[in-house]
């Protein structure tokens, strides 16, 4: 493994070592190429600084490294090699299993770390005793993602959650931490905030502490007190020299006078507030440990540190010591302040615990470069911009309003605000008489269990990360399943692909789920709900000019992915849903869910079985021109046997194959000389529809009156069936244009005219 860095000091040196990262740094390359900008340099921070020997002897703060070296989901063994030591060094850090990655053995500490999804500043602290006093040593170094750009798409994305769900990418503990902007938004009072902004500005409310309790603030304040005549000293009033000789003169010697004087003392409101300070915050980190070490019990959520608790511990011990000061002893307690106080705003000390106060309640108002705080990984947080981002395009490019404006609540679980799961979740959008329903994560159980709903896992639960269900306006429903990988393949080409096994996660889902119908005989009729399942993966494409590489395999068998990110148009995501929902530019095909049953990926059906959306689709048409008579009367007898039709002519209609194999029987429109009408009588049974060659079909089969010019254009030759009288004729009277519907047996039975018949598959013909 190649070393990829190397720091030596006076005490011990440091090796980074990596398998390989070129392959990391290149697609990191091409990421923010496409961004128009450069590779970052990797900024190592020393807390406190530290002094560089191969450099020079000044301590430092920092160093800069050309490149980025530190990446996500990439496995880096750190080495530190001690020269002077006494006892044994270690690593400390909040995560319990950062720690125990690490391993001291004669001279070396070692270890190895898999940052996966958690990018941003990673501090390790390293403590060590070089045989003269202790020491500790804190290293910070930035992660990376390779998929994104951190000041760009990661923004964007902890953005637009925080518009929605306020607090909820904040994490108990990760191995990195996010430093913090400015933010004008108040947030609700949220511990892992105030603990993150406290450990920022802990020195320097001791410093304000300190200073204080060296100068601290007093005040003449008026004292009155009662004393007998012997106990009387000084100058007195004549109001009391008065008392005092009439007092005598009735030989009351042990009366007490009243004395008003003044007297300097701390117990002022500036310290009483800053007393409160010190007892709030000490309250607070309690409580927050508290919470921590319970959610925090072993065996299975174990993840914090021993260390973690001792520096919460470290913060609090201070704390208790200023609030045994003998000052604080004399000061009461802090009623809140009548008036703005000078002392508070002004006076060195005062000023400063004034300040950290104000922003230990502010939260983010000031946080700045120095406070941090664990967040959620961003595989999680990109998952979660997904879901909002699908809504944003059904609200924005759709033209969909949401039927109920309020975002289902975060809750709280242990010291961190999760997202509820599922259907109780879920976003319900709505545009004239079609509703929409965007889950994030609804569990799908088995059928043996209670509160399953329609679909079901047969064998083991599913939980895709969003379901888009559209309920159409007679009741049918269509369902999609999108799944967010932050991940892209892993093969070393310049074009971002989804992962393998996240499309074949896709294959799992649409034939996991299975939709269960009650029959009218009572028999539970089962078929497949989902019609199409999507990767969204963090890939970057130029989608203007370019075409989606799953484009194909989405139309054929409705299993794809569509690439997303914050930074980029998402036109390919977009076109899909206005292509199968329609927007106010391209109205929506059809009231019916007939446009999704007749596309090729929802026709594929077992091998030797075929799938049809209607038992009894029926093709009424009129007869063509130059025919014979004994062809025409074989029709208006109800003893045709055979039709044909150009291929161009379905084509001119826009009839897609699949709709025409799933004729099952033929109704036309016959013209009767002796009463000059026009009306269909019969209908007849398709026994066979093929695709043949003009060629093919004999003079009986066509019952032409001449012969045709070109014998090798396609033609879709019916071979019929018996037929049955209708119990009424349809009269098709007015024009003699050619007349082409696809209905249903039961329409054909009641219909009395032709304007009575509903057109199936209408936006397949133009007419």
């Amino acid at each position: 493994m190649p070393e990829l860095l190397s720091l030596d000091t006076p005490d011990w040196t440091l090796v980074v070592w990596c398998k390989d990262i070129s392959q990391s740094q290149r697609q990191f390359d091409r990421t923010l190429s496409a961004r128009q900008k450069n590779l970052p340099a990797t900024c190592l921070r020393f807390n406190p600084a530290l002094h560089i020997t191969d450099c020079d002897s000044v301590e430092s703060e920092y160093q800069i490294l050309d490149t980025p070296v530190f990446f996500e989901n990439k496995l880096y063994e750190f080495d530190f090699q001690f020269r002077y030591f006494s006892g044994e060094p270690m690593v400390k850090h909040r995560l319990q299993a950062v720690e125990d990655a690490f391993h001291f053995s004669r001279q070396s500490l070692r270890g190895s770390i898999n940052f996966g999804n958690d990018v941003g500043w990673f501090k390790l602290e390293l403590q060590y005793h070089n045989g003269e006093k202790p020491h500790r040593q804190a290293l910070s170094f930035e992660v990376f993602p390779t998929k994104m750009d951190m000041t760009t798409d990661i923004a964007t994305i902890q953005q637009v959650i925080d518009q929605h769900y306020p607090l909820l990418r904040f994490s108990f503990a990760q191995k990195t931490d996010q430093e913090l902007a400015r933010s004008k938004k108040p947030h609700e009072r949220f511990p892992l905030l105030w603990i993150a902004q406290f450990e920022s500005l802990r020195l320097e409310l001791e410093k304000g502490i300190k200073q204080i309790l060296q100068t601290p603030h007093s005040r003449l304040l008026p004292r009155e007190r009662k004393y007998r005549a012997d106990q009387l000293k000084g100058r007195l009033s004549a109001r009391l020299e008065n008392a005092v000789v009439t007092a005598f003169a009735h030989q009351e010697m042990h009366r007490k006078y009243q004395l008003n004087t003044k007297a300097l003392s701390v117990d002022t409101p500036e310290n009483r507030f800053i007393k409160m300070v010190l007892i709030r915050c000490t309250r607070q980190i309690a409580l927050f440990v508290s919470q921590a070490k319970k959610d925090n019990s072993p065996p299975e959520n174990a993840r914090l540190s021993a260390s973690f608790f001792e520096q919460l511990d470290d913060w609090k011990k201070p704390l208790e010591r200023y609030l045994k000061h003998p000052l604080f002893r004399e000061v009461g307690e802090f009623d809140g302040a009548n008036s703005e106080s000078l002392v508070l705003h002004h006076k060195e000390g005062y000023a400063k615990v004034y300040r950290v106060w104000q922003q230990l309640k502010l939260y983010l108002d000031v946080f700045g470069q120095h406070a941090g705080i664990s967040i959620k990984s961003i595989a999680e947080l990109y998952e979660v911009w997904c879901v909002l981002e699908l809504r944003r395009i059904l609200l924005d490019d759709l033209g969909f309003t949401e039927s109920s404006s309020k975002i289902a609540p975060l809750y709280k679980k242990g010291m961190e605000k999760q997202l509820h799961e599922g259907f109780k979740a879920a976003f319900h959008l709505q545009r004239d008489n079609i509703k929409i329903r965007l889950a994030h994560e609804p569990v799908f159980r088995r059928s043996d269990q209670p509160k399953a709903g329609n679909i079901y896992s047969w064998i083991t639960h599913q939980k895709p990360d969003i379901l888009l269900e559209v309920e159409l306006g007679n009741g049918d429903k269509i369902r999609w399943i999108f799944d967010a990988k932050y991940r892209i393949s892993p093969d070393d080409n310049a074009t971002d692909y989804a992962p393998d096994d996240a499309i074949n996660q896709m294959h799992r889902y649409r034939d996991a789920l299975i939709h269960i119908h009650q029959a009218d005989d009572g028999w539970q009729e089962k078929s497949r709900p989902v019609f199409g399942a999507f990767v969204l993966y963090p890939g970057w494409f130029d989608e203007e000019p370019s075409k989606n590489p799953y484009q194909a395999a989405i139309e054929a068998v409705g299993i794809g992915a569509f690439p997303l990110l914050p930074d980029a148009k998402n036109k390919w995501l977009r076109d899909f849903l206005i292509e199968q929902l329609g927007n106010s530019s391209k109205p929506y095909p059809t009231a019916t869910p007939d446009y999704y049953f007749v596309q090729e990926a929802a026709r594929i059906s077992q091998t030797g079985m075929a799938l049809s959306k209607y038992q009894d689709l029926t093709l009424t048409m009129t007869l063509g021109s130059g025919r014979t008579k004994e062809y025409l009367e074989k029709f208006r007898q109800g003893k045709a046997q055979w039709y044909h039709i150009p291929l161009q002519s379905t084509l001119n209609n826009n009839m897609q194959r699949a709709a025409v194999r799933e004729i099952k029987y033929c109704a036309f429109v016959v013209h009767y000389p002796a009463d000059k009408q026009r009306r269909i009588d019969f209908i007849y049974e398709v026994r066979s529809v093929r695709l043949v060659k003009r060629k093919a079909i004999t003079d009986e089969q066509a019952g032409a009156t001449a012969k045709p010019k070109n014998l090798d254009k396609d033609y879709w030759l019916f071979e019929l069936g018996n037929a049955r009288p209708l119990v009424s004729s349809i009269d098709v009277s007015g024009a003699r244009d050619f007349k082409l519907r696809l209905v249903s047996v039961e329409q054909l039975m009641k219909a009395g005219n032709w304007e009575d018949l509903a057109n199936h598959y209408a936006f397949l013909q133009n007419t």
